[in-house]
This record gives structure tokens, C-alpha cells and sequence, in this order.
């Protein structure tokens, strides 16, 4: 992971990225195939319990929280009148 990221904390967003093949990120196993994000996503996909201020947390989104609602704005049609009911499944546009 550190020749790829050179952050030994980056496992989160190769957690984030595979969370639909990893149960528990302590119990990985041989011969399993990961995706390894590379730059900042233009977009982002929703999953269970998301919320806006998360995902903008994140670090290759905005690594801030406060940014939240710059998602929000951009994507108000997917999202709806309440930014604080996200449907796993919806494709967030990130915009940079």
C-alpha cells in the first residue's frame, strides 16, 4: 500500500472503494482482488449509513467535512429537498 499511496492510513480508501468485497477490513485473504483508487473521484456512490458531511470528509473527496453541502448544490436533483436522507445506490457528482 505505501508504494501506491505513501500513507499507511490510505487502507481506508481502498476499504471505501471495496466495501461490496470486504466484511470486516481485519480479515483479508489470499488470492482476493481489490480495486486500488488512484486520484480524486468525480463521483462517489452512496453506501448504507453515508451521510453528506462523511463523504466529504473523506480524503479524496474534500477531506473536510464543512464541504458537504458543495455536494449537496451539485447534486440536489439525485439527493432531493432533504440533504440529510441519502439512498444507498445513488451516484454523487464531486465536484472539484
Amino acid at each position: 500500500m505505501r508504494r501506491i499511496y505513501s500513507d499507511k492510513t490510505a487502507w481506508k480508501r481502498i476499504y471505501r472503494a471495496n466495501r461490496d468485497k470486504i466484511n470486516d477490513p481485519n480479515l483479508i485473504y489470499p488470492n482476493q482482488v481489490f480495486l486500488i483508487p488512484r486520484g480524486k473521484p468525480d463521483t462517489y456512490t452512496v453506501m448504507a449509513g453515508d451521510t453528506l458531511g462523511r463523504i466529504a470528509s473523506y480524503w479524496e473527496v474534500y477531506n473536510d467535512r464543512g464541504q458537504w453541502k458543495r455536494i449537496y448544490d451539485a447534486n440536489r436533483g439525485a439527493i432531493g429537498s432533504d440533504p440529510n436522507v441519502l439512498q444507498p445506490g445513488t451516484v454523487l457528482s464531486i465536484p472539484r
